[in-house]
């Protein structure tokens, strides 16, 4: 069941669209970022041209975004920056690893809470973690079900992103719905899931469809799908099916912004696609209360001088 009754799903609405899609520009890649943006010299990419490339990013996309979902290093950045709180709604993924991280024990950041995410102004959270139906998937349980219970302790909604490691493996399809149904009954409000289905062996896009009409049919929660690294026009289909069959919409990143930030053109090519990407989502997406029927669109949150975020400003992030 979704978190209904403490009020975190109302809060969704400041991560979602004005019709109640996500559009949600994703940003909190560490060693993944360097990859794609200096796929020859990732490891010349030092801290601070990590957070200069993802500033340009943000300052340049954001218009089409209706969240962003960033690092808490990226967060706290921006804020040690003085720069001005973001126009649409802010997402914190606070998991200890990166996408091309095999996690065995899957655990927060060191330091890292929803608190502390929430004092940073955060208007969701966000955790993701690998696993294998055939291992032991307690400690990755117990991951969501403590960060429900944080999530329900400061009132922000929660993101879960439950990963298939090998997305060209088989039953890698089977295994993503496995983690639809195992993850979505522990609380979180959206689960942002890959692609359910091996399209890598079959092209049947009926099949594609049918795959995703059962994730639908087994979340309790909203749920959107990941970019996971596809190539744009590859995503864009992807999520035109998913789309139909009941997803709210994306959370994207390489699919979007993949690719040599400091060409010529670059900034306007991620904009168009992040556009596009975003009427997909509005057009042909469900609204997140179709799973969530009480939720309202609230005000945002401001985030105050030493970082504490006040829930009953009208400001942005």
């Amino acid at each position: 069941m979704t978190a209904q009754g403490d009020g975190r799903v109302q809060w969704l609405g400041r991560v979602a669209t004005d019709s109640g899609q996500f559009a949600i520009l994703a940003l909190d890649h560490v060693r993944s970022f360097a990859t794609s943006v200096r796929p020859h010299d990732p490891d010349s990419l030092t801290p601070d041209l990590i957070r200069d490339a993802k500033q340009r990013l943000i300052e340049g996309l954001v218009v089409h975004a209706s969240a962003v979902l960033l690092d808490p290093v990226t967060v706290m950045g921006r804020i040690e920056a003085g720069l001005q709180p973001l126009s649409v709604g802010l997402i914190v993924g606070i998991e200890d690893g990166d996408y091309d991280d095999a996690a065995v024990s899957p655990r927060l950041l060191p330091g890292w809470n929803v608190e502390r995410a929430a004092r940073l102004g955060a208007d969701a959270v966000k955790i993701s973690f690998y696993f294998d139906p055939a291992g032991d998937v307690g400690p990755a349980e117990r991951l969501v079900k403590e960060s429900v219970r944080q999530c329900a302790a400061v009132g922000l909604p929660l993101f879960c992103e439950p990963l298939v490691r090998i997305r060209g493996a088989a039953d890698a399809g089977r295994t993503v719905l496995e983690g639809v149904r195992r993850f979505g009954s522990l609380g979180a409000d959206v689960l942002k899931i890959q692609f359910p289905f091996n399209t890598e062996s079959d092209p049947s896009r009926s099949a594609w469809a049918d795959a995703c009409a059962e994730a639908d049919e087994l979340s309790p929660s909203p749920w959107a799908l990941l970019s996971e690294g596809r190539d744009y026009h590859e995503f864009r289909e992807l999520l035109a099916i998913a789309c139909r069959a009941g997803a709210s919409g994306f959370l994207g990143g390489r699919a979007i912004w993949g690719g040599a930030i400091s060409s010529p053109d670059a900034m306007a090519t991620y904009a168009r696609r992040l556009a596009d990407l975003r009427a997909i989502a509005i057009a042909e997406g469900s609204p997140y209360s179709r799973k969530t029927p009480d939720a309202e669109r609230p005000q945002r949150a401001a985030v105050l001088p030493d970082g504490q975020s006040d829930p009953a400003s009208p400001q942005g992030h």
